[in-house]
């Protein structure tokens, strides 16, 4: 007998030490159930927690003297359950709660993505801050979606692509609000703070007609910290070994039980001169920027208001080394941008109108200006553009719900190229409506049209569709297509190529560029011993009917940016996920981005971008959760390098560059019971570089000089350091 209470005992130890896996769920509103990207799973009174992976899984270790988990997420209310030692699966489903209804009137992409089929990825806070995370452009390290890279060897600016194609074809928003975009869109990723951020989602496929006519490729909506969201006062200070600091800080105050208020300002610099691959030219620029944000937010009853204000500054200087310290002898090129970007938002909530069940609006305006010389070289540009935008949403029964309403778009840009000038007023008014049908919790399929009246071109008419099945809890089938157009900034979007002395030809007519995207996925999870496991796999095509290309096949001595047909993309991405050890998080994928485009007057890959990429993501945190490792490895293909065979020998590149190997590591350590939060990494372990970025760098003033032609990192190895401090806590 004795041995069978024995065997018994051991059984129940056994199972209580299996981590405990599962799946959190959240119930909108209108009845669907869809996962929580970022819901937390914590063990009452202990420190051991987890976040709910883009699926909603998780696996959360056994602590020994409680067994009550609690379970939240932003939005949702919270749960409390009793787990019994011989559970070690869960499906939890939290309710929406009330006050997230604005937030789904406004028809922001992270509610979007809750409760329609958009196949979307969730950088949550607690992701950005695994990293050094100092801008947007940098928050998006660990992503296997985004690829950030320099948009040349000298400016600085940093461009992303998703499914292959450059940032310009995806709607940026800023809390569901089109304003990354505009003639100082090449710079407005390191305009907005990552310690800023409450998180990013980024939606893949053709975009909802909500959001615009031009989201070919998806959109990127970030979310910002709220004012009755955040606590009295956030500081954030950053330094590396190199010179570069930044410091940020955000305070968030409770005027009543209604009004809130938070100011953020933001301020960083480096000023060395640094040639770490020794080609005569400075690898990094000098730069200072300055920004801010100031916002309010009004609740009351079943209305909501918001407004919010976005200044930022900001100077760059690079070119020959001691060009800003020796005086005039050296080649010089310096750029500043200026952006002032408002906006204001009003929600409507349990209207009893025939017309809609709720309505919200938005309003922004934006005015940029753009300056860059580059030796003889003059770039110039501004815009002044205003958006406002209506939605209603209605719902005629339990399994149809139907968004609808209309928009206007003013944006009067002027650019020029030394003494080309090329400039525009567009005024475009559109409607747009789009149904979501659920006849059953695991069908979701979504319809959506919008016809826009452009001054230039007439009627343009842009459908798109999002279907979403799950044959089981933990499968997910998601499927999109859609059209989608823009009209591109000639200058301001190629600014990065003419850093060279290439004569340009710059196409004379203005046209929309057009394209259709069509693909989809599945996401499945599924148990590998006793650890839950998420695979996710993707594909999608996008195919342009008529595209502004940037040629440099045509000669090393021209550069063309005019009209093509014939281009198209392939992006496929295949990523796993687990809890390979108690409390280790890893994540491995690969990404592919075959991408075609017409240049010297064939079908060629795009040049300087590695087709193949895989990324391995760790995150490991100690039993306390005072300690945090999060380790990073991305590996990039070969790829193509546009013909310099019109050089002489010395001034060529090869016909390709070489695959290469980018790895960093990060640790965080934050003190029990403590305000404060340090961190410490290293970015660029094995000091990768490539080894000569510019052409002809000794004569910067011949016509051999292009810094235009970069595939690979620019920034040496580099320590960093910092620290997050909050004080006080969120008032309710």
């Amino acid at each position: 007998m004795k041995i069978i209470l024995a065997a018994i005992a051991v059984a129940i130890v056994e199972l209580s030490a299996q981590p405990l896996v599962g799946t959190v769920r959240g119930r909108s509103p209108d009845g669907t159930i869809a996962p929580i990207a970022g819901a937390r799973i914590v063990w009452k009174n202990s420190s051991r927690g987890a976040i709910a992976r883009n699926d909603g899984s998780f696996s959360i270790e056994r602590p020994s003297r409680t067994d009550t988990l609690i379970v939240s997420a932003v939005g949702y209310r919270s749960d409390t359950l009793v787990v019994e030692p011989a559970q070690h699966h869960l499906d939890i489903v939290l309710d929406a709660e009330f006050e997230a209804r604005p937030v789904r009137v406004e028809g922001e992409a992270t509610s979007i993505a809750a409760a329609a089929p958009i196949r979307t990825e969730l950088v949550t806070q607690r992701q950005l801050e695994q990293s050094a995370c100092c801008t947007l452009a940098e928050s998006f390290e660990r992503s296997a979606s985004v690829e950030v890279q320099l948009s040349d060897a000298v400016l600085g600016a940093k461009t992303i692509r998703l499914l292959g194609l450059r940032g310009i074809y995806t709607t940026g928003l800023i809390e569901a609000i089109p304003l990354l975009r505009g003639v100082t869109n090449a710079f407005a990723l390191d305009d907005i703070p990552g310690p800023f951020l409450d998180g990013i989602s980024i939606s893949k496929g053709a975009a909802s007609v909500l959001a615009g006519y031009d989201g070919i490729t998806g959109q990127i909506n970030v979310e910002l910290k709220k004012p009755n969201r955040d606590v009295p006062l956030f500081a954030n200070a950053f330094a590396n070994h190199l010179g570069r600091a930044e410091v940020n800080l955000s305070s968030a105050q409770k005027l009543s039980d209604e009004l809130y208020t938070m100011a953020m300002i933001h301020g960083r610099m480096f000023q060395r001169d640094i040639d770490a691959n020794g080609d005569g030219f400075m690898d990094m620029p000098r730069f200072g920027n300055v920004g801010g944000f100031a916002r309010m937010l009004w609740q009351h009853g079943d209305r909501e208001a918001q407004l919010a204000l976005h200044p930022t500054w900001g100077n760059y200087r690079s070119g020959t080394m001691g060009a800003w310290t020796d005086g005039s002898a050296g080649y010089r090129i310096e750029t500043t941008t200026e952006r002032l970007d408002g906006w204001a938002k009003l929600a409507f909530n349990e209207l009893e109108s025939p017309i809609a069940d709720r309505i919200g609006i938005q309003v922004a305006l934006s005015a940029q200006r753009l300056s860059t010389v580059a030796g003889e070289r003059r770039i110039s540009a501004r815009e002044n553009y205003a958006f406002a935008k209506a939605v209603g949403v209605t719902q005629p029964s339990e399994e149809l719900k139907i968004l609808w309403g209309g928009s206007l778009f003013y944006d009067a840009p002027h650019e020029q190229l030394d003494s080309t000038v090329r400039q525009r007023t567009e005024v475009v008014p559109g409607v747009f409506a789009e149904a979501t049908w659920s006849p059953s919790p695991a069908l979701v399929v979504t319809l959506g049209v919008r016809n826009d009246w452009h001054n230039m071109f007439g009627s343009q008419l842009t459908p798109r569709m999002h279907v979403k099945y799950s044959p089981t809890e933990l499968v997910t089938v998601r499927l999109s297509a859609g059209t989608g157009w823009r009209v591109p900034l000639a200058i301001a979007d190629n600014a990065a190529a003419f850093l060279n002395n290439r004569r340009v030809v710059l196409d004379s007519a203005v046209l929309p560029e057009r394209a259709v995207n069509v693909g989809g996925g599945m996401t499945a999870t599924f148990s590998f011993g006793d650890r839950a496991v998420t695979l996710d796999g993707e594909f999608y095509h996008t195919r342009f009917e008529r595209q502004l290309v940037t040629d440099f096949d045509r000669s090393a001595r021209e550069l063309a940016i005019v009209y093509a047909g014939r281009g198209y993309a392939n992006s496929a991405l295949l990523q796993l996920a687990t809890t390979l050890l108690p409390r280790l998080d890893v994540t491995v994928a690969y990404r592919l981005m075959d991408t075609y485009m017409e240049t010297g007057g064939m079908l060629r890959l795009q040049p300087l971008v590695s087709p193949h990429r895989v990324l391995v993501a760790a995150s490991w945190q100690s039993s306390d959760g005072v300690w945090e490792i999060n380790p990073l490895l991305v590996w990039y293909s070969s790829g193509r390098i546009p013909t310099t065979a019109d050089n002489p020998a010395e001034y060529r590149f090869a016909e390709r560059f070489p695959d290469y190997v980018r790895a960093s590591v990060q640790v965080n350590w934050r003190p029990a019971s403590s305000p404060w939060e340090f961190y410490a990494g290293i970015e660029n372990l094995a000091n990768v570089l490539q080894p000569v970025a510019v052409i002809a760098a000794n004569l910067p003033r011949s016509p051999f000089f292009d810094a235009s032609l970069v595939w690979g990192p620019l920034d040496q190895r580099t320590i960093y350091a910092g620290v997050r401090l909050r004080v006080g806590h969120v008032e309710e």
